[in-house]
């Protein structure tokens, strides 16, 4: 495993200048660099987030055990992480619609990114709800929320919402079928003692509450799609394949002449299937700009910028 060892040394010294540079406490360190070690790691301040990519390849060795035990050392050593704080996940693939369930209930903890701070719960979930490839365009949304009305869809802990309290916006909306979800949105402004910014939370499907949003009412809407969700909260499940034409035009019906749709979704396979000239919009790739540094031009998100045409 020497050859995994050399490649977290060099990507935590180059890595490190990069983030110290920036300020930057939250960011990915490795993500199957080396292929015959499929693991994501993920550094948030002084804890480790280690998720092995499972294939039945690796699992049917005989030495599986010993090999994943040896390579989860190199990763906790290299980077100094003490055992307590590394964290030890498992991503199957997953069949088509099905989505992943709750793991734990533990504590969470308190990280810093752009001047602000987030709970996270490590062990709960599979992902933290901070979303690092999501860093660049959360500061893209706080630098231009100063007076505007915005609206976080499929919201999970609020992270855009903290972003565009943070960014001075006049009145911000989170909606999410999740009430625990929100309740850490709630956590999180108060953390940023943000809890004076008219802030609203919504449980229900991002498209239940579009059919009933008010024309022209949003000047910034950011829609972070999941893939697949069901609910029995739902009338339907939601699959951004299927949903997101018409997810796209309801939220430009709520969004004011003025106004910009940030589209995101970490589906690998999606292309937007929307006419931008039949639905009188106008429709920009930025995936490249919003995807950062420390994801090293790896695809992780496809993400539009769509407006109302002029």
């Amino acid at each position: 495993m020497l050859d995994l060892q050399n490649r977290l040394v060099r990507m935590k010294k180059h890595l490190g200048k990069w983030a110290r540079r920036r300020g930057i406490t939250c960011y990915r360190l490795y993500e199957k660099d080396i292929p015959e070690y499929p693991f994501i790691a993920d550094l948030y301040e002084d804890h480790m987030i280690l998720t092995e990519l499972a294939s039945e390849a690796i699992q049917s060795r005989r030495d599986y055990a010993d090999w994943k035990k040896q390579a989860t050392e190199i990763f906790r050593s290299t980077f100094e992480i003490r055992p307590e704080n590394l964290h030890l996940k498992t991503r199957f693939r997953r069949a088509e619609g099905e989505q992943y369930e709750k793991l734990a209930e533990a504590d969470g903890l308190t990280v810093n990114e752009g001047g602000l701070r987030f709970l996270i719960y490590p062990d709960n979930w599979l992902d933290t709800g901070l979303f690092l490839d999501h860093r660049n365009l959360r500061a893209t949304v706080r630098d231009s929320a100063a007076g505007k009305k915005i609206l976080n869809l499929f919201c999970y802990t609020g992270a855009f919402s903290v972003y565009a309290a943070a960014g001075g916006a006049s009145l911000v909306h989170s909606v999410d079928l999740s009430a625990r979800y929100l309740s850490i949105v709630e956590e999180n402004l108060a953390l940023n003692q943000l809890t004076g910014v008219s802030h609203e939370n919504f449980r229900l499907d991002a498209r239940e509450f579009l059919a009933q949003a008010t024309a022209g009412f949003y000047d910034i809407i950011i829609c972070d799609a999941p893939v697949f969700s069901k609910s029995r909260k739902q009338e339907r499940d939601f699959d951004v394949l299927r949903d997101s034409p018409q997810l796209v035009r309801d939220s430009l019906k709520a969004l004011s002449l003025g106004g910009v749709l940030y589209f995101s979704t970490n589906f690998r396979k999606f292309s937007l299937r929307f006419d931008a000239k039949t639905e009188r919009a106008s429709i920009k790739n930025i995936s490249a700009q919003t995807i950062p540094e420390d994801f090293r031009n790896k695809w992780i998100h496809t993400c539009y910028e769509i407006k109302h045409a002029v």
